[in-house]
């Protein structure tokens, strides 16, 4: 069960919130005609995968860390935020449940592209991307996704193109502790229990580092918003998890679509100038940091609906040759012997 009420306010306190609830207002605006915010009539018909949809699309192109315009748009979000409560109401109350849908590990998928000499994971866990909020050595899943989504994860995930995309099944073998992050505050947790200092340097406009500088007029208009949590201008140390720590307690750690909606790109003041912010992840994930699956079984092509680009993928159900490229590198990856 989750609480209606407090998914409301994490999501009128949260940077990527505030954003997707700015783009449910202009889809509203667009489907009336007349610009207005009433009750959230898209929301109420909308699917889930539609919804989804725009919530990737906004932490990539409007609210990512690498978009020049995005202090701009957080600030202009959290400006309007208390008129969009009603938004907010109508995503809790349709979407919560599902939105806060614990790791399912029936529904776990990899997708395939990864090259045909692949590094053996669940070693170490010291190598990280960005500041740390994600370990390399971790294999990474989601959760059978809305064929509506599958185009934009793609995107967002930065796969590469070099080779068709496909999909495997990874059913998990044995009990797991998992991890599950729907919040701010559960990442925070997580850092302050398996502490580890940011890399130097890594953070682009929500955190003092060379990046902010490059658009320090637009932080600015951010910052001056009482209790937003989109970007600070001073820290002491940033945090993140020393994966080596966690990967002693957890099998898995989980983020939610709750958690992606409340967390990504949100900080979270741990006191004395320090600050924790899940960064990087971009959709529902799961970080494995070890082997505790069975056999992988093929999975059918990603679906690419409406004319979503030109991007290959393969059923690797039907292509032999991909299926034993791909089952070579996942032994590669779990570092299973031949």
């Amino acid at each position: 069960m989750h609480d209606r009420e407090d998914l409301v306010d994490a999501l009128l306190a949260a940077p990527l919130g505030v954003a997707l609830l700015a783009a449910l207002d202009e889809l509203e605006g667009s489907s009336s005609g007349t610009g207005a915010a009433p009750p959230a009539a898209v929301v109420d018909q909308m699917p889930l995968g539609d919804l989804l949809q725009t919530a990737v699309q906004c932490v990539t192109v409007r609210v990512g860390p690498w978009i020049s315009e995005a202090p701009d748009v957080v600030a202009a979000a959290y400006e309007a935020a208390a008129d969009r409560r009603p938004i907010a109401e109508a995503v809790a109350d349709r979407f919560g449940a599902a939105l806060h849908e614990p790791l399912d590990v029936t529904r776990q998928q990899w997708w395939s592209t990864e090259p045909a000499r692949a590094p053996q994971l669940f070693q170490a866990h010291d190598a990280v991307y960005g500041a740390g909020q994600l370990p390399w050595t971790a294999l990474r899943t989601a959760t059978e996704p809305p064929a509506a989504l599958h185009a934009q994860l793609i995107d967002s995930w930065e796969l590469p193109a070099d080779a068709p995309i496909g999909r495997w099944w990874m059913p998990v073998a044995e009990p797991v502790r998992v991890l599950e992050i729907h919040r701010p505050s559960d990442w925070a947790a997580l850092v302050l229990a398996h502490p580890r200092a940011a890399v130097a340097d890594q953070e682009w406009w929500e955190l003092p580092g060379p990046h902010q500088a490059q658009v320090r007029d637009r932080v600015s208009r951010l910052t001056a918003i009482p209790g937003q949590r989109g970007a600070r201008t001073r820290v002491r140390r940033h945090l993140v998890p020393d994966w080596r720590s966690v990967a002693e307690e957890y099998d898995a750690v989980h983020l939610s679509w709750a958690g992606l909606l409340t967390a990504e790109g949100c900080v979270t003041d741990l006191g004395d100038g320090d600050v924790a912010m899940l960064r990087y992840w971009f959709s529902e994930r799961t970080m494995w940091l070890r082997d505790v699956f069975g056999e992988p079984e093929p999975a059918p092509a990603p679906v690419l609906v409406d004319g979503a680009g030109p991007v290959p993928v393969v059923d690797v159900r039907r292509d032999l040759l991909r299926q034993q490229r791909d089952r070579a590198v996942l032994r590669q990856l779990l570092g299973r012997a031949d």
